[in-house]
């Protein structure tokens, strides 16, 4: 199914700015892409190995820091995620006015301090080449915290909810046949392909799936007042491989992922003349 949809409509919309921070945005497609074509990698060796780096953002990089490709790939990763925050950023301080946009805007503005911090980590590993800690303990201090909170149970109860809603949003983006992207990335990258939409929806199910899980986990972690329960990528894939067929499910997430990769640097690049 082909799709086309209506570039970013903003005050500087036929600007120079507008066609740089679209410019950015295809350059973000790529690192994020990366990104998950590692993080792939790492499921698989976990299913196959049981072990290896953590199953996250920190456990890929500090994977790519380990040889010379992996610097260059590093290098791209702190350049992409910089102009993906800096286009998130763009968007949410020049998006319209109108009522309806301000949810738009405010999720941009979060997305720009998401892709900052990657960068930011990704700019650190190839400085240091260390890692130091992992999402599963970082999940598990500012969840304890929450929990000694009044009322912390509930607020941790109601993120485990939203998370576990986020990934069945996923899901039905996958399934309902619509693009397979936010908005945002819809209108700097209009076109989807038939190819690229069914990369996109396989990796969205797998996306979806684990951060349902990790949503789930959140939610036990509130209703049984304990932080050891919350759980990041890794660990949720971890939890998987205790289950029967354990491995072929972490597998088939692992190909989901990288569907996911594939689908952003392709969309990328099928939308280079976009910009």
């Amino acid at each position: 199914m082909s799709t086309t949809t209506n570039r970013l409509s903003v005050p500087e919309r036929g600007t120079q700015a507008a066609q740089h921070a679209n410019a950015a945005g295809l350059l973000g497609l790529v690192a994020r892409g990366i990104l998950y074509l590692v993080l792939s990698g790492l499921a698989v060796e976990l299913a196959v190995r049981d072990g290896g780096e953590q199953v996250d953002s920190r456990g890929a990089l500090h994977d790519l820091a380990q040889n010379g490709a992996g610097k260059i790939a590093l290098v791209l990763l702190v350049v992409g995620f910089a102009a993906f925050a800096l286009w998130h950023a763009y968007l949410a301080l020049a998006g319209g006015s109108a009522g309806r946009e301000v949810g738009r805007r405010v999720a941009d503005g979060a997305r720009a301090v998401v892709y900052g911090s990657l960068c930011a980590l990704s700019a650190s590993f190839l400085l240091a080449s260390k890692s130091s800690g992992n999402s599963d303990q970082a999940g598990k201090t500012w969840t304890a915290r929450l929990l000694d909170w009044t009322g912390g149970q509930l607020l941790v109860g109601a993120i485990g909810v939203a998370v576990i809603v986020a990934g069945l949003a996923l899901v039905w983006r996958a399934v309902s046949g619509k693009p397979q992207d936010e908005k945002a990335v819809l209108e700097a990258a209009p076109r989807e392909t038939d190819a690229l939409h069914r990369l996109g929806a396989i990796g969205n199910v797998a996306r979806g799936a684990v951060v349902g899980l990790v949503g789930l986990f959140l939610l036990v972690a509130a209703v049984q007042y304990d932080p050891n329960e919350t759980v990041g990528l890794d660990g949720a894939l971890k939890r998987l491989l205790d289950e029967s067929y354990g491995t072929a499910l972490v597998l088939l997430v692992a190909a989901g992922l990288a569907a996911f990769g594939i689908y952003s640097i392709a969309r990328a690049w099928v939308n280079r003349r976009h910009v």
